[in-house]
């Protein structure tokens, strides 16, 4: 019986010692770990390498919501938007020496919307709506904020013209006119646009 029980404690040592041999540490799991996020990184670089690099860069605008409303602080800073690089200015039919500032806006059905500014200097900027292709191909375009000088019927002036933007994308522009000579600008004309299903911008009739 003694014979047997030492035969039992001698097969539980070795048991245990085979164990700890071959028993991993710490060090080793924390290797293990880092080789598998290093491999992960590694694939997603060479998935993103892999994209269209139109594509990737749009991905990376900010998103701003809706609705939108003309304001002067977000004409003169263009807050969120991002410079697109002059390679890219094709991709809004514009030469490479248009200085172009954009952010993303939610989604409409199966087309991209981005709000895109066109700055020439400091003081002049335009906007303009644009539906893309889910590839980020330009679909249509609407200019929706703009002041520029005008002559109408000699009279020389200061045209201005403001927007508001629904969530469902139900946009109203309205023009203002100032002549040289007048007091406070007057409101000369306003309008309605959709976005149809084509992902062009249609005006619409102003329900009163």
């Amino acid at each position: 019986m003694r014979k047997f029980t030492l035969i039992i404690s001698l097969m539980t040592v070795f048991v245990a010692l085979y164990s700890c041999r071959n028993r991993k540490s710490t060090a080793d799991y924390t290797g293990m770990i880092d080789s598998i996020r290093k491999a992960e990184v590694t694939k997603e670089l060479i998935k993103n390498t892999s994209k269209d690099p139109v594509i990737a860069f749009f991905d990376t605008l900010n998103m701003k919501s809706t609705p939108l409303r003309y304001s002067i602080p977000f004409v003169e800073y263009l807050p969120q938007m991002k410079k697109i690089p002059a390679t890219y200015n094709g991709s809004f039919n514009y030469e490479s020496n248009i200085g172009l500032y954009a952010v993303k806006l939610p989604s409409y059905k199966n087309y991209h919307v981005i709000l895109l500014a066109e700055k020439l200097d400091s003081t002049s900027v335009t906007l303009y709506l644009c539906t893309m292709s889910q590839e980020y191909v330009l679909q249509d375009r609407l200019c929706i904020y703009e002041r520029k000088v005008e002559n109408r019927d000699g009279r020389i002036g200061l045209m201005r013209q403001e927007y508001y933007v629904t969530n469902d994308y139900e946009i109203t522009l309205a023009r203002y006119f100032r002549g040289e000579y007048d007091e406070e600008d007057k409101q000369d004309s306003i309008s309605r646009y959709i976005i149809n299903k084509e992902g062009n911008f249609e005006e619409t009739i102003i329900e009163l």
